[in-house]
């Protein structure tokens, strides 16, 4: 059984670098033949047209001429109940069972023994695995193994269909087809651009495919090529003879014979080929290296398929020196899209946010920090993109639908020209809602709230006073820190904060301290952990670090000197005891400043951020200890739901619409009612219109968003009465899940005209 194992983890990573869908489903079940011994295998895909229906696109052991004639709905014949009941199946005698349907030309009489393995990704049925023989029966131990492969194979099927789709729009400028890609809604809004490749770090998986065109763009690359591998050759050598003062010679034949494979051979020849083809160097460097590992992964002695390893070292030695001399040589369009496996707060600080329209990943979610930082910066955002072909992406033109969630990769003229009226729709609701900047936040029937804005970016100053708002409910401190090299002084920070407090002077600032930890790294600061979430994180490293959080404390009421608008928000409280003793270092930091002006300081206004369950239930002391409380749904929501916001594969269970986070919002605003303590909400929720009628309907007097949504907000607010929002909510609450929640609060909108606010267009 090892030895099969080892052989099904090469057919799994011989698909995970097919270049289409049909050349994976045809390394499927030419290798499942001879691994398993069967006699036929094959493998039946729903059709990207009708989803109902399974369409047969490999086979090994029928007649040939059957792939593509045979056909079944989904419930039809053996194949169709798998994928209905999505649920494998074992028979020995097939050609009895009530559901058998015959295709006389196929050639399957023979092959009575059936066993059927659902393929599925994301509770989504992609097609059926189908083994047969004549004579021995399957097992539970064979349905439970083709279980296993079926399930690693569901995920490299996915990103061979979005591969090939995108590899034939690169290579056939008159191709029919339009390829979609779907993830999740980040941050609102559609837009178009082209898009830009961000390469995360060094790695051969992760290399963009740029293409090159004309003479002098080859030669170039081929220069690039060729000073890298003669760097590496050089540095091994040296290597080899460094290693020779503490190695005997055998061992340190290995960088020798590295640096012989770089002499001359089919890895230099292949990749220039490539170059010259258009590829820019490290990709045909990738391509090469890659294919040539592959060469070995495959060989049965496993001491050659070892030497893969060895090919694929090589590899990221001269891909280094490739990619560091490609350092700051990044040209951006006047209209980009921003692309990639993952993207951070560094990434989006790294290029020219005037010209940037989008953002598309792989991973994270809809409240993942990146799209956080996206609906402060008002540009759409689609998370969780699965299996996501960003290595082929590069300089495509992208137009991305940040309400549905989907990216539409180099559309033809008829989908292009249906995109754009929506996008010009688009533009007439965003200029409309301009009209309300100098008006009130107040419902129909006289109520009141206040809307601020959350912030962190400099460039979000001149934005958020022009959207209206009434202040700052949210400064994220944690993104000074982030694009820094290194902890930022006390004066470095006093000046950023003396400049938020002195933009919105007359108007609240709330100050959180620094929040970093889960999906907000310091480089600077590591933090290993297998679970970051419910790690080391928030006032958790601040109250352990106290040297950290004085400093910054210190910087802010320095800020505040004469200005007299700050306050201070604790992150991540879980209980009273962190509470104390974040307030005892406050009070120590006002004192020395106190000191070291010979002036007295007023006492800033202090707020806990109640985003942890076990806060709920101590809302009425916590809000004894502190002048307001901050309801960071963001997390609340992940630590309620238990779902990872970043993870993409449960990107759809994170709602802070579902009932259950309704009802906890409904206790905190209960319990700093008891004890008369002002409430806001800095989460997205408070920026998503079917979050407002919600929160509204609780009687919630404040809420902070990104400038971007605060017009939206408002619309909303001025288009409903209280009493109606308080009826609605009241309903909501007692609903079955998050779904039903948000398509009752959609009719709701689209009764008033309001569609537009929560999906592209009108």
């Amino acid at each position: 059984m090892p030895s099969l194992i080892h052989r099904l983890q090469k057919i799994v990573n011989k698909v995970d670098h097919a270049p289409d869908i049909q050349q994976a489903l045809e390394i499927i079940v030419e290798n499942l033949i001879d691994a398993l011994k069967i006699d036929t295998c094959s493998i039946f895909i729903i059709s990207p047209t009708e989803n109902d229906l399974l369409v047969l696109m490999a086979n090994r052991g029928l007649n040939e001429g059957v792939v593509g004639k045979i056909k079944l709905k989904i419930g039809t014949g053996l194949v169709g109940m798998v994928a209905e009941k999505a649920e494998p199946i074992r028979l020995d005698n097939a050609h009895t069972h009530k559901n058998y349907v015959h295709f006389e030309f196929s050639g399957e009489d023979a092959f009575p023994i059936f066993m059927g393995i659902p393929i599925i990704s994301q509770r989504k049925i992609l097609g059926v695995l189908v083994l047969q023989r004549a004579l021995l029966p399957f097992d539970s131990d064979d349905e439970a193994f083709m279980t296993t492969l079926a399930t690693q194979l569901a995920n490299a099927i996915t990103h061979a269909r979005s591969s090939g789709e995108i590899a034939e729009l690169l290579t056939d400028v008159n191709a029919s087809i339009s390829c979609t890609l779907t993830g999740v809604a980040g941050a609102p809004g559609l837009t178009i651009g082209q898009a830009v490749v961000i390469n995360p770090g060094v790695s051969l998986h992760n290399v963009a495919d740029k293409r090159i065109a004309g003479n002098e763009q080859t030669i170039h690359e081929l220069e690039v090529f060729d000073a890298a591998v003669d760097q590496v050759k050089q540095s091994l050598y040296e290597q080899a003879e460094r290693m020779k003062e503490s190695l005997p010679s055998e061992e340190c034949a290995i960088f020798i014979a590295y640096a012989q494979m770089l002499d001359s051979g089919s890895l230099l020849e292949d990749t220039s080929q490539r170059i010259q083809q258009g590829h820019w160097a490290p990709y045909a460097w990738r391509e090469t290296v890659l294919e040539h590992a592959d060469v070995f992964t495959s060989m049965e002695d496993e001491y050659l398929a070892e030497r893969a390893n060895d090919i694929l070292d090589l590899g990221r030695r001269v891909l280094l020196y490739m990619m560091s001399k490609q350092v700051g040589q990044q040209v951006f369009p006047e209209k980009f899209v921003l692309v990639g496996e993952q993207i951070s707060a560094t990434d989006l600080a790294s290029v020219p946010l005037k010209g940037l329209q989008a953002i598309v990943t792989e991973h994270g979610s809809g409240a993942s920090h990146v799209a956080i930082l996206a609906h402060a910066l008002g540009i759409p955002a689609i998370m969780g993109v699965t299996n996501l072909p960003y290595t082929q992406m590069d300089g495509l033109l992208v137009v991305a639908d940040g309400y549905s969630g989907k990216a539409y990769i180099d559309p033809k003229q008829d989908l292009l020209n249906d995109l754009n009226v929506y996008i010009a729709e688009e533009q007439l609701v965003t200029n409309s809602l301009k009209e309300l900047k100098n008006k009130p936040a107040v419902t129909t029937d006289g109520y009141r709230v206040s809307l601020y804005v959350n912030s962190g970016l400099m460039s979000d100053h001149t934005p958020s006073l022009r959207s209206g708002a009434e202040g700052v409910g949210l400064y994220r401190t944690e993104i000074p820190f982030q694009i820094r090299e290194s902890f930022p002084s006390e004066d470095d920070q006093y000046r950023i904060y003396r400049e938020v407090l002195k933009t919105f002077e007359g108007m609240p600032v709330v100050l959180r301290t620094l929040d970093v930890g889960g999906d907000k790294p310091l480089s600077y600061f590591p933090i290993k952990e297998d679970n970051p979430f419910l790690g080391w994180r928030g006032i958790r490293i601040t109250l352990d670090h106290p040297d950290i959080f004085i400093t910054q404390v210190r910087a802010m009421m320095r800020a505040n000197v004469g200005l007299e608008n700050l306050h201070i928000l604790l992150p991540m409280i879980s209980g009273l005891q962190e509470l104390d003793d974040a307030l005892i270092l406050i009070h120590r930091a006002k004192d020395e400043i106190e000191d070291e002006l010979g002036i007295p300081l007023r006492f800033p206004h202090i707020g806990a951020m109640i985003e942890v369950p076990s806060s709920i239930f101590q809302i009425d002391e916590i809000c004894q200890l502190v002048d307001f409380i901050s309801i960071g749904t963001n997390d609340l929501t992940q630590y309620l739901l238990a779902v990872d916001r970043n993870n993409e594969s449960v990107a759809e269970l994170f709602s802070s619409l579902h009932p259950s986070v309704l009802r906890a919002l409904e206790m905190i605003i209960k319990g700093a009612g008891r004890q008369n303590t002002p409430v806001s909400v800095c989460g997205e929720l408070a920026g998503d219109p079917m979050g407002v009628m919600a929160l509204m309907g609780m009687g919630i007097e404040s809420l902070s968003m990104s400038a971007g949504s605060l017009p939206r907000a408002k619309k909303v607010i001025r288009s409903f009465s209280l009493s109606e929002l308080s009826e609605y909510v009241a309903i909501a609450k007692n609903m079955t899940d998050a779904q039903d929640v948000k398509s009752f609060y959609i009719e709701k909108l689209d009764d008033r005209g309001l569609g537009g606010l929560i999906r592209a267009g009108k």
